[in-house]
C-alpha cells in the first residue's frame, strides 16, 4: 500500500508549494500598557500591566509649568520592541527594558537613571499598547 501512494505522488503533476514565509524576527511578544492614576500633591501613581496583570511602580511628578500634575501631563515617550517608557511632568520618566526573561524597570529624573523593579517575563520582544486617559 505505502508502494502505490508513492507512485501515485510522484507520478502526478508537482504542486507548488507556497512561498516561505519570511523569518520572524520576534518571537512571542509581551503585552504591556501604562497606566497613570491620580495621586496627591502633583503626583500620578504609575502601573505597567505586563501580559494582563497590572503591576505596581510607583509615584512620579507630573506637573509642569503650565499645568497642575494629573494623567493627562503623561505620555509615551518611546515604545520599542525591547524598551518603552512612559514620561509624566516635564523630566521624569520610568522605563521599561527587556533584558534576559526579565522586564526592567528604572526610574530616570533627568539627571540618573535608577532601577526599581524586575519582573520575569516569557518572550522576546514588547508589544506597547497606546496611552490612553
Amino acid at each position: 500500500m505505502r508502494y502505490l501512494i508513492l507512485l501515485a505522488a510522484a507520478c502526478g503533476p508537482k504542486p507548488t508549494a507556497p512561498p516561505p514565509s519570511p523569518p520572524s524576527e520576534m518571537g512571542r511578544p509581551i503585552a504591556i500598557e501604562w497606566k497613570a492614576e491620580q495621586a496627591d500633591n502633583d503626583r500620578v501613581n504609575i502601573l505597567l500591566v505586563i501580559d494582563g496583570k497590572p503591576q505596581q511602580i510607583g509615584l512620579l511628578d507630573a506637573a509642569t509649568e503650565t499645568e497642575a500634575g494629573t494623567p493627562a501631563t503623561c505620555a509615551l515617550r518611546a515604545a520599542h520592541p525591547l524598551r518603552s517608557e512612559l514620561q509624566c511632568g516635564v523630566v521624569n520618566y520610568y522605563a521599561a527594558a527587556l533584558h534576559a526573561g526579565e522586564l526592567v524597570i528604572t526610574i530616570n529624573d533627568g539627571e540618573r537613571s535608577i532601577e526599581v523593579k524586575r519582573f520575569p517575563v516569557d518572550g522576546d520582544g514588547l508589544a506597547v499598547r497606546p496611552y490612553a486617559l
